[in-house]
């Protein structure tokens, strides 16, 4: 059974309701895993304006959340940024809209914050709430000058800064000390401040739409070390070619591959920076196997680093994506078919099987089995919903990276 899709508007700041159903044509909408998902759209404008003006009202930019429905369940929410708008010719409206999250990388940290040992969650989410306030116990009241933080500009922070039904994990941890410091002067972004956790911290976030304890659309801070997201099993579904999987690709990316990673790290009042060190950061088994050596760095932003475990640790973990990362399935689920978007956390470990061409059927012991068998880890996905000349599909994006654990 193909799934209904609804589309409505909220107020950003209120959450009042702008349009409880809006004829909205939708190309597409995404979401993934540590930053702004994207939609896209057209409003029909052949009406007589009466009819259309409450819906333009209603896509209203830099004010309207927008909403979609997936039989009456919200599997996405996201600001109408921009109406990318160039022609009457074609009698509709372009609008753009991404993910809530995208509202953070308009609020810039505008004092000293200090974070000293402080665990990861706990640095997150008081970055979500100093974004919206302005407000943060770890503020440097000595250290940003009292022009930054004017009674006027406090008031309009306090009646324009919030988010309306936006809804915080409650007493979490990481159980992972951060350390970090952002002086006023810089103005950075605290989406920036979120891209450095993710990075340097193996830390995982999404701001995902549901309903909340009362049936009122909200959208959930959800936050995971490691990773986010149900084990291999847990997740209910797995993905089969041919079967509920209607298409896939299989790139490979070996250019953008490396089978050695040397970490780097500031040296934090030390006489030379922080380096990781062998075997850490090293492919050992693709060496083995006579692959040639590929190498790669990454540097750790944000946070301090105090021991040589750490640099290891963080050339570990950021192999696996550059090893990994270079075979990256992309699956497309039909229309109707399980799973929906309802039905997918993102972060979500599943088998992928496949047979086709590229990966023709296997015989062992007799047995005729399928070309291949990978577990994959759902890392984002982009909805195509039913419309004029366009099937309903879901396009799934993968990792391969480790996903037993």
């Amino acid at each position: 059974m193909s799934t209904a899709y609804k589309y409505l508007s909220t107020d950003l700041i209120t959450g009042e309701v702008l349009s409880d159903a809006i004829p909205l044509t939708v190309q597409s909408c995404s979401m993934q895993l540590n930053g702004s998902g994207s939609l896209s759209g057209t409003l029909n404008l052949q009406e007589l304006y009466p009819l259309n003006g409450p819906f333009v009202a209603a896509l209203e930019c830099r004010r309207a959340v927008l909403w979609v429905l997936a039989d009456d369940y919200p599997v996405w929410n996201g600001v109408v940024w921009d109406w990318p708008d160039m022609t009457r010719a074609q009698g509709n409206l372009s609008i753009s809209a991404q993910t809530i999250d995208s509202v953070f990388s308009h609020r810039l940290i505008t004092d000293t914050l200090e974070y000293a040992q402080i665990d990861l969650f706990t640095v997150f989410l008081d970055l979500v709430n100093y974004g919206q306030t302005k407000q943060s116990s770890y503020i440097e009241t000595g250290v940003s000058p009292p022009a930054t933080r004017p009674a006027a500009y406090l008031a309009y922070v306090a009646s324009n800064g919030g988010i309306a039904g936006l809804v915080s994990p409650q007493n979490v941890t990481a159980g992972v000390p951060w350390t970090a410091s952002y002086t006023y002067s810089d103005l950075t972004q605290v989406t920036d401040a979120w891209s450095d956790m993710c990075s340097s911290g193996n830390f995982e976030y999404v701001f995902q739409p549901g309903l909340d304890e009362n049936g009122n659309l909200a959208t959930f801070v959800r936050l995971g070390y490691q990773q986010l997201g149900r084990t291999l099993g847990e997740a209910g579904f797995s993905l089969v070619y041919p079967g509920n999987a209607i298409d896939y690709g299989y790139q490979r990316t070996g250019s953008q591959g490396a089978n050695y990673i040397w970490a780097t790290a500031p040296p934090n009042g030390a006489e030379l920076q922080w380096q990781s060190q062998w075997p850490h950061g090293a492919d050992v088994a693709d060496l083995d196997a006579g692959y040639p050596l590929m190498e790669s760095t990454i540097s750790w932003d944000g946070s301090y680093v105090t021991s040589q475990a750490q640099v290891d640790s963080f050339a570990d973990g950021e192999l696996a994506i550059y090893t990994e990362g270079m075979t990256i399935p992309t699956i497309n689920v039909g229309g109707g078919n399980y799973p929906s978007v309802k039905d997918i956390v993102l972060g979500d470990a599943c088998d992928f099987v496949a047979t086709s061409p590229l990966h023709p059927p296997k015989t062992s012991g007799g047995t005729v089995l399928p070309g291949l068998q990978v577990p994959v880890r759902i890392t984002g996905w982009t909805l195509y919903p039913p419309g004029p000349q366009q099937s309903e599909y879901i396009q799934l994006q993968t990792s391969s990276v480790d996903v037993s654990s």
